[in-house]
């Protein structure tokens, strides 16, 4: 909206017009604002049940643990499987591999969010 604002001032309009295109602009702005509290609003009260209220309530987690699964499996488990298998001379197929490329900007953004939450939290910039 700021952009809106430099090009009104950059018209040659008269100030009472300007002001006037400002007040319109902020209150559309209001709206708008109004609006997403609304949605967020009937997001929060939702009482939905299912696979989709578990994904509407838990999909922040959900990526959070999917995340946490791969990690486990690519370092921890898909390690000790191959010990064990080659431990005991066993002839076996290659275990699936992750792409660990896509992943760990994820898991790093998914970090970095939770880190800075708690920042805020710490220097009391948010409730």
């Amino acid at each position: 909206m700021d952009t809106v604002g430099k090009v009104i001032d950059s018209v040659h309009t008269s100030e009472e017009e300007k002001g006037q295109i400002k007040i319109k602009l902020q209150q559309l702005e209001n709206e708008i604002n109004s609006k997403q509290m609304d949605i967020n609003l009937a997001d929060a009260k939702s009482t939905a049940t299912g696979i989709g209220g578990i994904m509407q309530r838990s999909w922040r987690p959900l990526i959070g643990m999917s995340c946490a699964l791969a990690i486990l499996w690519e370092f921890v488990l898909k390690q000790f499987i191959m010990f064990g298998l080659a431990a005991f001379s066993i002839e076996h197929a290659p275990l699936p591999e992750l792409d660990m490329s896509t992943l760990f900007p994820l898991v790093t953004a998914l970090l970095g969010m939770s880190g800075l939450r708690s920042w805020e939290k710490s220097k009391k910039l948010t409730k």
